[in-house]
């Protein structure tokens, strides 16, 4: 599901970091860096979790867009972020009013070694991103323990490093 777009996208595909990103974030749970996402039950289980996985992907677009001017905006490239829960996609482009909500992505290429063509993508757990958004580490931090593992060429790879470090709160203790 393309959380910024509200668009119902369903890829199908997982991403093949995805596996070591749920291995950092079980050993942030149990460290007590991190807090686990509540475990929805019942029919609606699935729609839950990805209503949830799909407000934690528009709470990162608002702290991005707050974050960063719009010539800082306008200077990322378009990227992906896969929350390894429920495989909930988010696709962001950015215009001069933010992120667009009405675009429609392709589908991530994952395996081409072409450089120009591979998608740029953020891996993350639903319950490392929150732990992020409020302010219990920083982008250093995920990146580091590979709570967040960011799946791009170089060059959108060290912008989209970047844009995380822009928009760490300013009262996280390292």
């Amino acid at each position: 599901m393309c959380a910024i777009c509200s668009f119902k996208i369903d890829f199908g595909v997982g991403h093949p970091l995805a596996l070591s990103v749920a291995v950092a974030t079980r050993k942030a749970i149990e460290a007590g860096r991190v807090e686990p996402i509540d475990a929805a039950e019942g029919a609606l289980a699935s729609a839950r979790m990805r209503m949830s996985a799909v407000d934690a992907l528009n709470l990162l677009q608002a702290r991005i867009e707050g974050a960063l001017s719009e010539e800082g905006l306008l200077g990322l490239p378009d990227f992906y972020v896969l929350l390894i829960e429920n495989d909930t996609w988010g696709f962001f482009h950015a215009t001069t009013n933010g992120f667009d909500p009405e675009i429609v992505p392709d589908m991530p290429d994952l395996a081409t070694t072409d450089e120009a063509r591979r998608s740029s993508i953020v891996i993350a757990s639903e319950a490392g991103l929150r732990a992020w958004l409020e302010g219990r580490f920083d982008s250093e931090y995920a990146l580091r323990e590979s709570l967040f593992v960011v799946d791009a060429p170089r060059v959108p790879a060290a912008s989209m490093v970047q844009m995380l470090a822009a928009t760490d709160l300013a009262s996280i203790d390292r």
